[in-house]
């Protein structure tokens, strides 16, 4: 009877240890269910977006405090800055000749100068992935001030086609050209284009990178234009933003 007995209490040891360490004895039975709710809400952002380096986005800038810029637009599509575009001084040649623009000096966030290619910032944060187009027009000749200007006739001003940069995926980059300005304000020239469902976020566009940088910009005046020695000529551009590729 000892013996007997024996046996049977290894059995029952081994069926708890089973059980214990994981045995199948039975399946878990559901025996309720129910639901919870979750949402959001989205609104604009129509607040200004400050300009970054084009060099690197990830660093804010400022204009130059020296060198005053009308402020970027505010709302979700918007063009935060562009470069004004300075040829400094340069010599009257005897033939057709291209000057190029000095490249822009901003501010990083020490509060230093700093040189980067003359560049526009353009951004998208209406969410709806539609996509935009930027361009640009020169507002009439280079002339001088006063009461009878000086014309700097048929000078071209030219930009290298812009390098996108930002902190997105490149895969997200606006498609740029090159431009080239007609002098007397009657046409509008492309600069980039962000196709549908590209061109979120912030983007840069950097006319002149690299070895190209200082030469991103530039005047081609031909022979026959009169240049008035001592006399700063001057015009204006308009930046255009439209909502669609189109």
């Amino acid at each position: 009877m000892k013996k007997v007995f024996f046996i049977s209490g290894m059995f029952t040891a081994l069926v708890i240890s089973l059980s214990f360490f994981g045995g199948n004895v039975a399946d878990a039975a559901q025996v309720a269910t129910i639901k919870s709710n979750a949402d959001i809400t989205f609104a604009l952002d129509n607040s200004t977006t400050s300009p970054v380096n084009p060099t690197d986005p990830t660093q804010p800038v400022t204009p130059n405090p020296a060198d005053p810029h009308q402020p970027g637009t505010a709302g979700p599509l918007s063009i935060d800055y562009v470069s004004n575009i300075h040829f400094g001084t340069e010599t009257i040649k005897p033939g057709s000749a291209t000057y190029y623009a000095q490249q822009d000096q901003v501010q990083n966030g020490a509060g230093n100068l700093i040189s980067v290619p003359n560049y526009a910032q353009v951004t998208d944060k209406r969410g709806l992935n539609l996509g935009w187009k930027l361009s640009v027009k020169q507002d009439a000749q280079f002339a001088t001030s006063g009461a009878t200007p000086a014309v700097l006739d048929n000078a071209v001003l030219s930009f290298l086609a812009a390098t996108p940069n930002s902190t997105q995926l490149i895969a997200l980059a606006p498609v740029s050209v090159p431009v080239i300005l007609d002098p007397t304000g009657a046409s509008t020239s492309r600069v980039a284009t962000a196709a549908a469902s590209t061109g979120m976020g912030t983007w840069t566009l950097a006319f002149g990178t690299g070895a190209t940088a200082s030469q991103g910009v530039q005047l081609t005046v031909p022979t026959a234009t009169k240049k008035v020695a001592s006399s700063q000529y001057k015009t204006t551009l308009t930046w255009i933003l439209d909502d669609t590729p189109l």
